[in-house]
């Protein structure tokens, strides 16, 4: 009789075992199949990623190249101007020195007054070219650079017109004043004095402009 009560006892046990024990695997399946549910959309998520952040910094680098290039066009394009607005500069101081000069030699088969009204058409001629591509050209010179070549084109417009008050009056059969006989007299010594160390400030600030 108790073996066959150990027998009931041993099938009752393994009766309510299998069940916990297949209850036990079929969690540790499920359990399984969602951690790699999981690690899969995860490795997705990471190549999705890592695909974008490619593309992002392949779009960073594409700006940046872009913006050096920019940067470089815009440094040879100022390059440019200063060299440039140097050449009238000089070629504008020069022909104003030449005009202004006390003691002059006269062009073969020119009279005194032929001569100088020659001479004052080329400066003004040259005086507008200079200031019209300087117009058109001064956003690549910073506000002190742009001030200093405002004075300059002041300065040399008030020694020209000094000077050259003397054959508009005579053009219309006048005669300057006793002032306006000095200012013609001394217009020459103004370029010295004004305009050669203004000239000189202008060529320090080129000089930084181009990173010297």
């Amino acid at each position: 009789m108790a073996g066959i009560e150990y027998i009931i006892f041993v099938v009752v046990f393994l009766g309510g075992l299998v069940p916990t024990l297949i209850t036990l695997w079929l969690n540790e399946k499920v359990k399984g199949s969602v951690q790699n549910f999981f690690n899969k959309k995860l490795e997705e998520l990471k190549k999705e990623h890592s695909k974008e952040l490619s593309q992002f910094q392949a779009e960073l680098n594409y700006l940046k190249s872009k913006e050096n290039f920019k940067f470089t066009k815009l440094h040879e394009r100022r390059f440019d101007v200063l060299q440039k607005t140097f050449e009238y500069l000089n070629n504008n101081l020069n022909l104003l020195a030449s005009l202004t000069a006390p003691f002059k030699i006269l062009p073969h088969g020119q009279n005194y007054d032929e001569s100088e009204q020659l001479a004052s058409q080329k400066y003004r001629e040259a005086h507008n070219e200079f200031l019209k591509y300087f117009n058109h050209n001064s956003i690549y010179f910073d506000e002190e650079t742009e001030a200093l070549l405002l004075n300059f084109f002041r300065e040399s417009g008030n020694i020209f017109n000094a000077y050259d008050q003397k054959q508009i009056y005579k053009s219309v059969g006048e005669k300057l004043d006793r002032e306006g006989h000095i200012n013609f007299a001394n217009a020459h010594k103004k370029i010295p004095e004004i305009i050669h160390p203004l000239k000189k400030q202008i060529e320090t600030k080129f000089r930084e402009l181009l990173g010297e």
